[in-house]
C-alpha cells in the first residue's frame, strides 16, 4: 500500500489499523519507561522457564521446554538483511543532497532549511518531543483528507494570502532601499576605488528575480532607443516621360543585322550546262538485235548436240 492510499484513506480498515497502531505506541511511550519494561518482561519469562525446566526433570524426569520449547531460532538475518540494504542504498543520495545543503551551493534552499531548522528549534524548545510527536501524526493522517474535501476553499485562501505577502514584502523592500540608500552612497564615497574594484568584479545583480548586467542594460537601452523610418517615396506619372505612339516596323538591330548579312546569289538555268537528249527508237532496236542473236545461239546448240536426240 503506497503512501499516498495510507494518507487519503484509499482504504479506511489498512489506514485505521495504521494510525490506531502508531498513537497506541505513542501512548505506550508515554506512559511506560521501555528500558525498565523490557527488561522485567526478560527476567520473567527466564524465570518462568528455568522453574519449568527444573521441576519437571525433578518430578518427570524430562524437561518440558526443552521438549516442547522452540528448537530454532527464526531467520530475523533473513528478515532484516534486505530492508537493510534497501535503507542503505537510499544513504549516499542524502548524503549528497545534506552536503549541497550545508555547503550552500543552492543559497536560497540552504536559507529555507535554516528557517525550517529554527522553528523546529523553538517549537521543540516550547513542546515535548511526544507531545510533537502526537500531534503530528494527527495532522499528516487527518489534513491530506481535508484538503482533498475543501481544495478549491483552501487553494483560493492560500493564493490571497501568497499574494498579500508578497504586496507587503515588495513595499517593506522599498522602504527599506529608500531608507538605505543614503548610507551606500555615503559608503561608497568613502571606499572610492575599493567600491569600485568591487562593482567590476561583480558579474551581476539580482533584481526582482532577473539578472542585470552592463552588457544586457546597454542593449536593452539601446533596443529602445526610436529611429526614423524613411519617408516613403512618392511618384506619379509626370516623372516618367510619355511613351511615343509610332511603333517602326523595323528595328534597328533587325536592319543591322540585314546589313551585316552577305548578299544571298542569285542564279538561273542558263548558269548550268544542258543534259543531252535520249533516242527511245535506238535503244528499242538494239534490244530486239540482242533478243534475236540469243533465240538463235540457243537453237544451235540444241541441233548440235547428237546425243540429245538420240
Amino acid at each position: 500500500m503506497s503512501s499516498n492510499e495510507l494518507l487519503y484513506w484509499r482504504n479506511p480498515v489498512e489506514t485505521g489499523k495504521v494510525f490506531g497502531g502508531i498513537l497506541v505506541s505513542l501512548l505506550v511511550m508515554k506512559k511506560v519507561n521501555l528500558i525498565t519494561c523490557l527488561l522485567k518482561v526478560m527476567y520473567t519469562i527466564m524465570l518462568t522457564t528455568a522453574s519449568v525446566e527444573f521441576l519437571s526433570k525433578l518430578f518427570l524426569g524430562q524437561g518440558m521446554v526443552t521438549k516442547y520449547g522452540l528448537q530454532s531460532c527464526p531467520d530475523a538475518v533473513g528478515f532484516l538483511k534486505p530492508r537493510i540494504e534497501a535503507a542503505l542504498n537510499a544513504i549516499p543520495p542524502r548524503q549528497a543532497q545534506l552536503r549541497k545543503l550545508v555547503m550552500a551551493q543552492s543559497p536560497k534552499c540552504t536559507f529555507k532549511a535554516a528557517g525550517i531548522l529554527y522553528v523546529l528549534h523553538k517549537l521543540f524548545s516550547v513542546v515535548s518531543l511526544w507531545t510533537a510527536l502526537f500531534v503530528g501524526t494527527i495532522l499528516t493522517f487527518s489534513l491530506p483528507l481535508i484538503y482533498k474535501s475543501y481544495q478549491k476553499e483552501i487553494d483560493a485562501t492560500v493564493a490571497q494570502g501568497v499574494e498579500a505577502g508578497k504586496q507587503h514584502a515588495s513595499a517593506l523592500q522599498s522602504t527599506v532601499c529608500e531608507k538605505a540608500s543614503p548610507y551606500v552612497k555615503q559608503l561608497d564615497e568613502k571606499l572610492g576605488p575599493v567600491s569600485g574594484f568591487v562593482k567590476s568584479k561583480l558579474p551581476a545583480t539580482r533584481v526582482g528575480g532577473s539578472n542585470i548586467t552592463a552588457e544586457s542594460t546597454t542593449t536593452k537601452l539601446a533596443a529602445d532607443v526610436p529611429f526614423e523610418k524613411p519617408a516613403p517615396a512618392k511618384t506619379s506619372a509626370s516623372a516618367f516621360p510619355a511613351a511615343t505612339s509610332h511603333i517602326p516596323t523595323e528595328t534597328p538591330l533587325a536592319s543591322a543585322d540585314a546589313a551585316s548579312a552577305p548578299a544571298t546569289a542569285k542564279t538561273s538555268s542558263a548558269d548550268f550546262p544542258s543534259v543531252p537528249s535520249t533516242d527511245f527508237s535506238k535503244i528499242q532496236a538494239t534490244e530486239q538485235i540482242n533478243e534475236t542473236v540469243k533465240d538463235a545461239t540457243t537453237g544451235i546448240s540444241h541441233s548440235t548436240d547428237p546425243l540429245k536426240e538420240l
